[in-house]
């Protein structure tokens, strides 16, 4: 066993099974694609697309040969990478690479016991490959995969919807009744995935345009400070989502549950580049703060961990991204959820930690 996964191994001898009253795995920005290698765009960081997959195999692995079965496993977005999109096959027009890579990946998921199932947030590059209307129907929607099991108490908590409509990509569950998990659309409202004519793009590009005047909404150029997060590659939260967290919230409290929150895309500012942060954050903070119950943001998108504690004690922590990853590492983890704490046990470049609830 390489050192890091004996040290992280020990951190769960440290912590007896009776105070661990659930536990999970996370990973995020795998971007898996059959490509070489390449530079980010800022050329800081080599992204290896092979690899990446070969880091999902030995997490899935790990998760697999864990001492106490997870509850399940948490995928944070950028399950391929946009690339695939773009891949052409000379000999064969009808090749999609990108349904190919998502096989490919969505394979190595399904090696889990049936009994963990596994929880996809949307991200950017799913965007980039897929229409919303496309990813409603596959296994990355996430009530395309609602599991049976009753422990989880899985429940949509949205307005009776039509077939024709799309069914909303945020939801919430129970894993333990003294807890409920949050997963928030973070591109509810935005350009990418969109025809546009629709309603949802033309919102969406209203808001990056009122700031990103550039030919190229990709780039921050001319943009400063928190401006810099208008760029196609974020999106914003709309107000029914809005409504539907702030009664969840509301519901979660009433019950005495403590409320974790899951999106792709970062909500606080203070911790990351201010390129990767959510359009109208401020609208989602000021939901969060309104109640005691929440405890922790977990995010992906910015590829490199970022930590911070807020005003009102809440955890917000990025998980580094797989695609970045050394050669010889890894970047995932398992979370093991406690009445007082969450215990990340990271593996690969995810460093031990340990997230105290101050209340």
């Amino acid at each position: 066993m390489p050192p890091k996964m004996k040290e992280s191994a020990m951190i769960c001898e440290r912590n007896s099974e009776r105070e661990v009253l659930f536990s999970f795995g996370l990973i995020t920005d795998i971007q898996y694609a059959d490509i070489n290698d390449r530079q980010n765009f800022s050329k800081t960081k080599w992204r290896r697309y092979r690899n990446a997959l070969v880091c999902l195999q030995e997490a899935v692995s790990q998760w697999k040969e864990s001492k106490s079965p997870l509850a399940f496993i948490v995928q944070l977005g950028d399950v391929i990478d946009g690339y695939n999109s773009h891949l052409v096959d000379a000999s064969d027009n009808d090749r999609n690479f990108s349904k190919e890579a998502l096989d490919t990946v969505l394979n190595e998921f399904s090696k889990l016991p049936h009994e963990t199932p596994v929880f996809h947030n949307l991200g950017n590059h799913e965007l980039y490959n897929f229409s919303r209307e496309e990813l409603a129907r596959s296994v990355l929607h996430p009530f395309n995969t609602c599991p049976s099991a009753s422990y989880l108490n899985l429940h949509q908590s949205h307005p009776v919807i039509s077939k024709e409509e799309i069914k909303p990509f945020y939801f919430s569950f129970t894993p333990h009744p003294k807890f409920c998990f949050v997963y928030l659309d973070s591109y509810d409202i935005s350009i990418l995935g969109e025809d546009e004519s629709s309603p949802r793009y033309k919102q969406g590009l209203g808001m990056l345009r009122k700031f990103n005047k550039n030919d190229d909404p990709q780039s921050p150029n001319g943009l400063f400070g928190l401006e810099r997060r208008f760029v196609r590659f974020n999106g914003a939260i709309g107000m029914e989502q809005l409504l539907w967290l702030q009664s969840t919230l509301k519901k979660a409290e009433e019950q005495g549950q403590k409320v974790v929150i899951f999106s792709h895309v970062p909500i606080y500012p203070k911790m990351v580049d201010n390129m990767t942060i959510l359009w109208n954050y401020e609208d989602v903070l000021e939901v969060l703060w309104q109640f005691r119950c929440v405890i922790a943001c977990f995010h992906g998108h910015t590829h490199e961990y970022g930590y911070v504690v807020d005003k009102n004690d809440i955890h917000h922590y990025v998980f580094d991204a797989v695609i970045e990853a050394p050669l010889d590492s890894n970047a995932f983890a398992t979370l093991h959820v406690k009445d007082d704490s969450i215990v990340i046990e990271g593996f690969g470049i995810v460093e031990n930690q340990v997230l105290n609830f101050a209340r």
